[in-house]
């Protein structure tokens, strides 16, 4: 018995050493031979549409988080400018550091909460793998710098998680971290209490004739995008919103009012857009 037990540990002992060399040796066999690896630039050049909509659900927090990020214009504040207008050229600008920033910080923060640990990022050469997770990436794919160490994971308690971006939506994430079992029944990850901030926004019921007519309860309302730090800062906001209403809706004006609410924080923000980047960038061809 003592003699198994001896084996067993030499072995255990054994796959730690070989597991913690091949992470060590992997970064380095994949750097091109010029010793380039993307940068974080580089995986972020192109701004996916997800990350927009983060700005589009949450302006208010985006704003306060990210490198530049008040001079990120949506889609709709570009409306009508020229294509050569020095705005949108900002704006676009804006929009790289931005996505930039968020996807490093996100990724810091997904290594320090230890998510690697339930979740894996490599999709195994199996056909059950690549029909549960998508395609296998590529070598020349983890040659960039959010894969220093490489993020291979040890188990999967959770899902793989190599080719997430686009397979959910921000709400999503944000309810996933917020109160995991509210998405996904069954699930045994924790709650991320910490990445989410009390706060005010603006919120508008719904006629009571609209609610009479569809059978919905009257004390029902909607919330604008935006939740501010202070009731002040919200009530502010409602009375902006209020001055921009044309007279033929006067009735909504009354309908506007303020409420308690919460809305991710800039680190929870960064989290969300690591989980909307994993598995969008491909690597272009290997350097020579």
């Amino acid at each position: 018995m003592d003699r198994f037990r001896f084996v067993i540990v030499v072995a255990a002992l054994g796959c730690f050493a070989l597991a913690f060399a091949l992470s060590g040796i992997y970064p380095w066999w994949v750097t091109d031979a010029k010793g380039h690896e993307a940068t974080v630039v580089e995986v972020t050049d192109v701004v996916s549409p997800d990350f927009k909509d983060v700005k589009e659900r949450w302006p208010v927090a985006f704003d306060r988080a990210f490198a530049g990020a008040t001079e990120a214009m949506t889609d709709k504040e570009l409306a009508g400018v020229a294509s050569d207008d020095p705005r949108r050229l900002a704006s676009e600008a804006a929009w790289k550091r931005a996505y930039a920033d968020a996807v490093k910080r996100g990724r810091d923060r997904y290594v320090a909460e230890a998510c690697w640990h339930c979740h894996s990022q490599y999709v195994r050469p199996v056909i059950g793998d690549t029909a549960r997770f998508g395609r296998i990436r590529s070598t020349d794919d983890d040659n960039n710098v959010l894969q220093r160490p490489v993020l291979w994971g040890t188990r999967r308690v959770g899902p793989d998680l190599t080719n997430e971006g686009g397979l959910r939506s921000n709400d999503w994430h944000a309810a996933h971290f917020a109160n995991p079992v509210s998405v996904s029944p069954g699930s045994v990850m924790p709650k991320y209490p910490w990445y989410f901030e009390d706060g005010w926004e603006v919120r508008r019921s719904i006629s009571r004739d609209v609610a009479k007519r569809e059978g919905v309860d009257p004390a029902t309302s909607y919330p604008y995008p935006g939740v501010h730090r202070t009731k002040a800062e919200a009530e502010a906001a409602m009375e902006s919103i209020r001055t921009n209403i044309p007279p033929v809706l006067e009735g909504e004006k009354a309908r506007l009012f303020v409420s308690p609410a919460k809305s991710p924080t800039a680190d929870g923000l960064a989290l969300i857009a690591y989980m909307q980047w994993l598995g969008t960038w491909t690597a272009p061809a290997r350097r020579n």
